[in-house]
Formats: C-alpha cells, structure tokens, sequence
C-alpha cells in the first residue's frame, strides 16, 4: 500500500486520478571528483492533504508534542517509500541504477503544507562524463501527481561547469489519460500508470577537452 493511501481515504472523495499532488524539489549532489553522489529531494504535500495528514497525526503518534508526531508520520512514510524505492527510478547511461538508500529524512510544516525531506544515496557514484544520468519520480498507480515545483526548479551542487539538468515533459497517451479520469478513488489502475505522466530530469555533462 502507498505511503499516504490509508490517509488519504479519510478524506471527501474525489473523481478521477490522481487524488493528490506534490510539488517536488530537487537537488543533484556531486562530489569533488565531478561524480554524481545523491539526490536531494523535498515533496511539498498539497494544503488538503497536509490537513488530513496533520488531523490523523493525533490519533497515531507517539508524545504530545508537534515535532514528535510529525517525526513519527515521516518516519512511516520513508519506511513504506522504502519498498517502493522511495518513487524513484535512476538510469545513467542507459543502466538501471537499483539500490538507492535514503539518510538526513524529516517531515516538517511550513505555511499550512507538510514537506518531506530527504536525501537519496546513490548505490554509487556515477561518472555524468561517461553518460546521462536520468531520474523519475513518481506514484506508479497514479493516486499521487508528483510534479516539480514550478517556483523552485531543480539544481546542481557541487557540478563541473559543463553540466546541465534539463525536464523532459511527459507526453501520455490520449487514451492513457482517458483511463486514468476513469479511476475513482476506490479504484486501482495499471501498477505503471504513473510511468506515463513522469517528468524525467536529465542531467548530462560535456567530457573534459
């Protein structure tokens, strides 16, 4: 089951796929060698959801205080992203990149949105010289949208001069995306439905002179 889903089923229902949306942010961490090491990521949860969120989080953390129940939600969610490889897919150089670990996680709340926040370790680093390195993330059912945040694009840190992060837009079926206005809330799609509206980050850099 999806990190939100049993959350998310407490709230109004709604018509058609996806039920909820987060914008997400994006960092791509190199080290001094110009290898490719992490990703940084932040999902800002839509306000509806952080709401329901936020109201489940009396009844099923533990401690009284905010920080301690919000430790716990975001503690459940990277446990249950965990077996999802945290909605992540890595390639780099036409090469599936399996195996990523996330460290640093938390949930925080900021202007009425929860946001979670972690970073995800590559299974190694990656040489960008040798070929393009390609992440996608998403809810492969599709209950979830999960788009980059249009006010903060992502970014290099740490990245040679010659390297570039550019998205690569989804272009889905006419008909996939009729399947997917079918879906109502109590329905499971196509376990890759998702893959279909995933905006893929490419990040390419120019081999030395």
């Amino acid at each position: 089951m999806l990190f939100l889903l049993p959350l998310l089923l407490a709230a109004p229902p709604s018509h058609a796929h996806p039920h909820a949306w987060i914008d997400l942010r994006v960092t791509v961490v190199f080290d001094e060698a110009g290898r490719i090491t992490a990703l940084r990521q932040v999902w800002r949860i839509d306000p509806l959801y952080s709401m329901v969120l936020l109201e489940e989080m009396g009844a099923d953390a533990r401690g009284d205080s905010v920080d301690a129940g919000l430790a716990d939600i975001g503690e459940g969610m990277i446990r249950n992203l965990a077996a999802h490889d945290y909605f992540t897919e890595l390639h780099h150089a036409g090469r599936s990149l399996a195996g990523a670990t996330v460290e640093d996680y938390g949930l925080s709340r900021r202007s009425g949105r929860l946001e979670l926040a972690f970073t995800l370790r590559l299974p190694e680093p990656v040489d960008p010289q040798s070929g393009e390195l390609i992440y996608g993330v998403f809810d492969p059912t599709y209950y979830i949208e999960i788009l980059h945040d249009p006010d903060r694009p992502p970014a290099l840190e740490g990245a040679p001069q010659a390297c570039t992060l550019r998205i690569r837009a989804p272009r889905p079926d006419p008909a996939v995306v009729a399947r997917a206005a079918a879906l109502d809330v109590n329905q499971t799609g196509d376990p890759d439905l998702g893959r279909h509206f995933t905006e893929h980050g490419e990040v390419t850099c120019a081999s030395a002179s």
